[in-house]
């Protein structure tokens, strides 16, 4: 089992020190606290704590609140890319802590706040001033005041009508009949496909309404006209402009005022709110206590090989603290920590991905790694395009300082890209058929064919076999692991009929299969054949045992024999069309490289570009479908045969931080 063993710790710890002990513990990064739910009290050293992470909170909402604001006016930005592979600042928790001065976070806040405010103020009084200008702009044509059309005067007002062209003449004239001059009309221009056409009216308060009865009839609808409009349409355009231009200006100075600041203010942003993360992290932890007027309890997981690390922290509180190992509580499981050897460690992102270990079960990183580089080596199977992306790991891995989870996944491919590398020289397979297919590269076709021992692309049968072969002995050794654990807890009658019946039965048939084709002496045959039905009787005796009545039992047994039918399913892999795949698809592009060499002035230039694009692309496809498809093997054919991922991960609390890696303080060990 590569999990890390696991002890629950209970200490009661005095309220004076609670916070220095918590901070200690928290340095060594190997606590999982456990909060007691329903258990917490409401003594007044926990309603100080809830009120301190409340304040810390509000904090944190801050200084996201700023990285929000300033990150579009930063400056000196580093890539997200540079970020991804590990290139942050590096400190200790004391530097970071030292940094931090909250009064001037608080005031530098508010006035952010302030600028943000004005800055959406601004930007939405230009919008509706703009929003202003598109409408003038159907009222330019207007010869009078607009005022006449808003709030009218005391004798006179006015109304804008759009009338269905078929009938627009007809009202306009029958307005002008029948208020003669009572009012005055102003036909304004319009778009040819425009199916209205447009008047602007000024009649007498008296005779107003007339002129909406006379345009209803005629269908007509009126326009209205934003009540900001007094002047002429050009005055007020004229005024809109200048207005629209003194508000951007003041958009420009208050976005200078946040350039100017963005740099200064993401610095303090990042490593405030990463500083007051950590605490409020830890503060979360302490609430998890059960507490008195004085004392606070507090239970937490820690792996048993660094209990000794904690026992020497708490040493130095002695007076104030009381610390003891527990038993869980009934029905308590234990958090997950995977612990594996250096060789296999890489693998652990792929077992976390799928599920985390139960804790007390079986962990696969080790047992799956063997199969999942050979899988990937095979699945790719190019040594150059091998070469060429170890070589783009390597760089990274030591150019960069990555997180653990990634560093763990560079190094998982780069040994991957090692297999392929050995795979591919064993076919032959350089960049496709690249050493055979230019002739300038004649010289190494010796020594290409003097490490090569297989050609899949003249005798796939042989690369086959041995994909059948690898798909076998991993399905035999996962049923393999699922009898050993059953075995071990106990349940050996499972052990024997669920996983000992089926190994029995497929490895009779596939010494059936291999005798009877010749791979095997023919004196196989029979002893084959017992272990076969040896082992399908086993299973038919076996696997209708929850069934109720002897026939229901019979029936269940015999029926599972059909389940071979999913042994042979894991067992053909495909490894061979994906194995085959890049060699393939390498060959091809030599191919193209070829005809096009000849092309006279650009032959060789298109030659080298459509070898280099073309093998570049045929790298990323390729190495995505190899990735994918062993990682498939692996969930699908080889996890499910003994594989209980029901586990929780171990989360301790550490000086864990966003925008900065935070060190180890060498005076906490």
């Amino acid at each position: 089992m590569a999990l890390a063993e696991m002890c629950k710790a209970r200490i009661a710890v005095h309220r004076a020190v609670a916070d220095e002990l918590a901070a200690k513990l928290q340095a060594l990064g190997c606590c999982e606290f456990v909060n007691k739910e329903g258990e917490a009290g409401h003594s007044e050293a926990m309603f100080r704590l809830r009120e301190k992470r409340h304040h810390v909170d509000e904090l944190i909402g801050d200084a996201k609140f700023l990285i929000r604001l300033l990150e579009p006016y930063e400056t000196k930005k580093e890539g997200s890319l540079a970020k991804m592979l590990g290139d942050i600042p590096t400190l200790t928790f004391d530097q970071l802590a030292a940094q931090v001065n909250e009064k001037k976070f608080t005031d530098f806040t508010s006035s952010m706040r302030d600028v943000e405010r004005r800055l959406t103020e601004t930007r939405a009084d230009v919008s509706r001033l703009k929003g202003l200008l598109s409408q003038i702009a159907m009222l330019e044509s207007v010869k009078y005041p607009l005022e006449f059309f808003t709030t009218g005067t005391e004798l006179v007002v006015g109304a804008i009508y759009a009338a269905p062209k078929a009938t627009a003449q007809a009202m306009a004239a029958r307005i002008t009949k029948e208020l003669g001059e009572m009012v005055e009309m102003q036909q304004l221009p319009g778009n040819e496909k425009d199916p209205n056409e447009t008047f602007a009216v000024l009649c007498q308060k008296s005779e107003y309404e007339k002129v909406q009865e006379t345009a209803a009839e005629f269908g007509a609808a009126r326009i209205d006209v934003p009540k900001d409009f007094l002047l002429t349409a050009a005055a007020e355009k004229e005024a809109l402009t200048s207005e629209i231009s003194g508000l951007e200006a003041k958009e420009d100075e208050l976005i200078k005022e946040l350039a100017g600041s963005a740099d200064e203010g993401l610095d303090m942003a990042r490593n405030y709110g990463d500083y007051w993360t950590i605490l409020r992290n830890r503060l979360e932890a302490m609430e998890t206590g059960v507490p008195t007027e004085e004392v606070l309890i507090w239970e937490f997981w820690v792996p048993k090989s660094l209990m000794k690390k904690v026992e020497y922290t708490v040493e130095a509180y002695s007076a104030y603290t009381e610390l003891a190992v527990v038993k869980p509580d009934e029905g308590e499981e234990p958090p997950t920590l995977l612990k594996n050897a250096p060789w296999s460690s890489c693998i652990e992102p792929l077992t976390i991905m799928y599920g985390t270990p139960t804790y007390g079960k079986v962990d696969p990183t080790s047992l799956m790694a063997p199969f999942f580089f050979v899988f990937l080596g095979m699945c790719f199977g190019d040594a150059g395009y091998g070469l060429v992306v170890a070589g783009i790991l390597g760089y990274l891995l030591v150019k960069h300082k990555l997180s653990p989870t990634l560093r763990k996944f560079f190094v998982l491919m780069t040994v991957g890209m090692g297999m392929s590398v050995i795979f591919g020289a064993m076919t032959g397979s350089w960049f496709g058929d690249s050493v055979t297919a230019f002739p300038f590269l004649s010289g190494l076709v010796p020594l290409v064919h003097g490490i090569q021992v297989l050609d899949p692309m003249n005798d796939p049968m042989t690369l086959l076999l041995i994909s059948l072969g690898l798909g076998f002995i991993q399905v035999m050794f996962g049923l393999a692991i699922a009898f050993a654990e059953n075995w071990r807890s106990g349940d050996k009658m499972a052990a024997v009929s669920d996983q000992g019946g089926w190994m029995i039965f497929l490895l009779g048939l596939v010494l059936m299969g291999c005798s009877m084709t010749g791979y095997l002496p023919s004196a196989w045959v029979l002893p084959s054949k017992i272990v076969a039905i040896g082992g399908a009787l086993l299973l038919v005796a076996t696997q209708g045992r929850e069934k109720k009545g002897i026939a229901g039992k019979l029936f269940s047994g015999v029926l599972s024999l059909y389940n071979v039918t999913g042994f042979l399913g894991d067992v053909l892999s495909r490894l061979l069309a994906l194995g085959l795949g890049s060699a393939a698809v390498g060959m091809v592009i030599n191919l193209l490289a070829n005809l096009v060499a000849g092309t006279p002035y650009i032959g060789i230039f298109l030659a080298v570009l459509i070898f280099v694009l073309g093998h570049t692309f045929s790298i990323v496809v390729n190495l995505l479908g190899a990735f994918i498809h062993s990682l498939r093997l692996q969930y699908v054919e080889f996890f499910g045969k003994f594989y209980n991922a029901t586990g929780k991960d171990f989360t301790p609390l550490c000086n864990a931080a966003q925008y900065s890696r935070i060190q180890e303080d060498s005076s906490v060990n």
